[in-house]
């Protein structure tokens, strides 16, 4: 029954994570397939979203890291989870291209300091391959916005 309710949740946290990209994608689109206004919108749209998303990833390490004692450094990697969020805040009050070009960078960076840091061996296999597809494609839509700000301006 424990199993069963493990991949019931991995099922979950699958369909909402993958699911998540459906914002990006539709934003992009209104960017793309919109009116002049409605394309300027979408593009802060999806700003907005990417900012939002990348403080989510950061505060998934801080849920975990709050749920354990066994890591060493916890306060470096709590102060670690934060910043995700912070540089989010700071792409909301950039242009757009400055903020299309932190989030490009931020998202693929995150990944990199899951993978390397102590947290790659407390995370679950599945879960790193999942932040791993989900980097990918969330930063080469980050770089078709920033085409995309390049073809409005």
């Amino acid at each position: 029954m424990n199993n069963e309710m493990t991949d019931k949740t991995k099922t979950i946290i699958y369909c909402l994570s993958y699911g998540g990209l459906l914002p990006f994608v539709i934003t992009l689109a209104g960017v793309y397939y919109g009116s002049k206004e409605l394309s300027s919108y979408s593009m802060v749209a999806f700003v907005a979203y990417g900012a939002v998303i990348l403080g989510f990833v950061g505060a998934v390490h801080w849920g975990f890291l709050l749920t354990t004692d066994s890591i060493q450094r916890q306060g470096l990697l709590l102060s670690t989870s934060v910043l995700p969020g912070l540089i989010g805040w700071l792409a909301l009050i950039c242009n757009l291209d400055t903020a299309l070009l932190m989030l490009c960078i931020a998202y693929p960076i995150l990944f990199i300091y899951e993978k390397f840091s102590v947290l790659n061996s407390l995370l679950p296999a599945w879960y790193m391959l999942m932040r791993f597809r989900l980097t990918i494609v969330v930063t080469l839509l980050m770089l078709i916005g920033q085409g995309a700000v390049y073809s409005m301006g």
